[in-house]
């Protein structure tokens, strides 16, 4: 089952408690990850909570990536989540640091114990534009500061049919053939694997920071 979400306009402990701040709860999760977090976006949602961990120890992997997906467009247009996270190895975490840091980083499918190291250390490394992309016509520019240094990759953007779902925020059913076509954004981790789906990491970039040439 789909985690439900509630949604504020503002992120403000002391205001969240004024009437009307308050949007209501989202019971499930939007088929379109993209628009739906747009017109959030639009409609003024700050702060969003997400009720139930993402479970990547799950071996399916649907609801973790139906969730990871969400965090991932908000973390794009700037709305704070506050969610958490279960992993086989939390020392995977960098792959997905450049999302809006967690309240929790859990170790294996049943454990209780944060992991308040990786907590604190996703945290303070997070930034606006950590792993991004912008779109030109045939190729995608990518921005990328997850690792600790700056890469920028310029990558011609693929037409099949796999490429365009994950950019527009459709997971793809990993199998042998899409992972040798997509082997290099899985060796880049611009894709990221969780059970048995693979999902495009790096968010659009709303605004695009200073010039393309510096980090």
């Amino acid at each position: 089952m789909k985690p439900a979400l509630t949604l504020w306009k503002d992120r403000d402990p002391a205001a969240m408690r004024l009437p009307g701040i308050r949007c209501g709860t989202l019971e499930g999760l939007p088929d379109d990850p993209v628009d739906a977090v747009g017109r959030l976006a639009a409609d003024g949602v700050q702060f969003v909570q997400v009720h139930e961990p993402v479970d990547l120890t799950d071996p399916d992997g649907a609801s973790a990536v139906a969730v990871l997906l969400v965090v991932r467009e908000l973390t794009s247009h700037g709305i704070a989540v506050d969610w958490t996270l279960r992993m086989a190895d939390p020392a995977q975490w960098r792959a997905l640091s450049h999302l809006h840091p967690p309240a929790g980083v859990f170790r294996g499918s049943t454990g209780e114990e944060n992991d308040e190291r990786v907590v604190t250390a996703w945290r303070g490394s997070f930034h606006i534009a950590k792993c991004g992309y912008r779109r030109g016509p045939g190729f995608l520019e990518i921005r990328d500061h997850r690792g600790g240094s700056f890469r920028r990759l310029v990558v011609q953007a693929p037409r099949s049919t796999a490429f365009q779902g994950l950019l527009d925020g459709v997971p793809v059913i990993a199998s042998a053939s899409t992972e040798r076509a997509l082997e290099r954004y899985l060796s880049e981790n611009l894709l990221h694997r969780a059970g048995r789906y693979l999902w495009w990491t790096p968010y659009r970039l709303r605004r695009w920071p200073l010039s393309t040439t510096i980090p």
